[in-house]
Formats: C-alpha cells, sequence, structure tokens
C-alpha cells in the first residue's frame, strides 16, 4: 500500500520532464531548420545576383566565347559529336519534363505526393524562367553549330535544367538514403552529369561559355529557390501539427 501511494507521485514529474525534453529537442531542431532556411535564401539571391551580373556584362566575355568557340571545332571528332548529339536529346527541357512526369507519377503512386510536386513545380518553373530570360536578353546563338537548334541563346537551357533536374534528384537521395557513401555518390554524379552537359553545348557550338555559365547560375539560383520553397512550407505543415514547438520557439 506504501509503494502504490507513492508511485503516482512520482509519475507526472517523469511525465513533465519528458515533455521538457521533447519539446527543448523540438525547439532546437527549429532553430536550426530556421538558420538553414536563412543560409539557403542567402545563397539563392547570390546565385540570381551573379546571373544577372552575367546577363548584364555579357559583352565581356566575347573574347572567351570566341575562343572556346574555336577551340571546341579543333578537338570535335565523330563518334564525340556523336555521343553530343545524344546526350543533347536526353536533356533537352521537352526530354526531362516528360521524364520528371514520369517520375511523379511514380512517386503520386508510391505516396511521395509531396517530392512529385516538388519535382513537377521545378521543372515546370524552369522552362518557364529559361524562356522569359531568353525572350528578355535576345541573345543570338554561334553561326557555326553542328547541330539545328531554335530559339535564342542566353541562358542555356539545357544547362539549366539538367542542374534543376539532377539536383533534385540528388537532394531526395540524400533524404531517403542512410549510408554516407551513397548520399556522397549521389551528389558527386550529379555535379559530373549536369558538367558533361553544360560542355556538350559548348562542344556542339549550340552555345557560347557566357551561355552555360548563365545556364548554371540560373539553374542553381531556381534550385536553391525551389527547395527554400519547399522545406518552408514543410516545416510550416510540421508546426501546424505540433504546435507547442512554436509557441515554445516564440517564448525563448
Amino acid at each position: 500500500m506504501f509503494w502504490n501511494r507513492k508511485q503516482p507521485l512520482y509519475q507526472p514529474k517523469d511525465l513533465n520532464q519528458a515533455h521538457a525534453i521533447f519539446t527543448a529537442s523540438k525547439r532546437w531542431e527549429l532553430r536550426n531548420h530556421l538558420r538553414n532556411q536563412r543560409t539557403l535564401l542567402f545563397v539563392c539571391f547570390l546565385f540570381l545576383a551573379s546571373f544577372l551580373l552575367v546577363a548584364q556584362l555579357r559583352n565581356s566575355f566575347i573574347m572567351i566565347d570566341l575562343q572556346t568557340n574555336s577551340w571546341t571545332m579543333s578537338i570535335q571528332t565523330s563518334s564525340l559529336t556523336a555521343m553530343a548529339i545524344v546526350i543533347a536529346y536526353v536533356f533537352d527541357t521537352i526530354s526531362l519534363i516528360v521524364i520528371s512526369l514520369t517520375l511523379a507519377a511514380y512517386l503520386f503512386y508510391r505516396n511521395y505526393g509531396k517530392y512529385g510536386a516538388l519535382l513537377l513545380a521545378a521543372m515546370g518553373g524552369d522552362a518557364l524562367i529559361v524562356s522569359i530570360a531568353k525572350t528578355v536578353v535576345h541573345s543570338a546563338r554561334p553561326l557555326n553549330g553542328l547541330v539545328y537548334d531554335t530559339g535564342f541563346s542566353f541562358p542555356s537551357g539545357h544547362t539549366t535544367a539538367s542542374i534543376v533536374f539532377c539536383g533534385l534528384l540528388a537532394y531526395l537521395a540524400w533524404q531517403h538514403w542512410k549510408s554516407p557513401k551513397a548520399k556522397t555518390v549521389s551528389i558527386a554524379l550529379s555535379i559530373t552529369v549536369t558538367s558533361f552537359v553544360a560542355f556538350d553545348r559548348i562542344y556542339l557550338n549550340v552555345h557560347w561559355f557566357s551561355d552555360v555559365l548563365g545556364g548554371c547560375l540560373l539553374g542553381l539560383f531556381w534550385l536553391a529557390f525551389i527547395l527554400w520553397v519547399f522545406r518552408y512550407v514543410k516545416n510550416n505543415q510540421e508546426i501546424s501539427k505540433n504546435p507547442d514547438s512554436e509557441h515554445n520557439h516564440q517564448q525563448h
């Protein structure tokens, strides 16, 4: 009887302590998330500012554009050109959108709808901002292209789309794979593929070096921005499910 009377006296204390630890953990996670979000937003605008600077000063790249264009002609072979054409076809913006639709459908089917929506929004937005940028800048392509390509030159749509697409796949792998080695491989593979695509556009003489540089910066900006929005929405949904964490965060 004595032990039974004492047990209820200590149980609320244990529950309060556990709740305090849980709340402190959630508060730390929220603060860490907000810090990461601020960093990501800063990186996002840094890439945007760099892109706008290159777009504004692209005439300063005339010499390096011409030299790069001439150099690629000296390394062109029939076998390399055939490979380059295949890469250009696979990583065309329209091709990547079709692939993204297929992957998104699979993600929705596997109950990963938020990631499917992320992929569709990212690739659809990429196509839109590249089209707007090309129309505004109104830059002509090189005249010695190995393949016929329509539209304006700056920025490179292939480069932008490949960075967004491969970057998102690396992000999804990073979120779901446990092995640090697998995560590192996903990042390395993403960088390697996008580098090949960027060089491919110069090799085929369908873009200037400055076009590819602008495409890289625009792609990195859009990738960082879409991930910032995704994490922001995801965090707000978690707060709505756990309002105590937001209340405690505001108190401190």
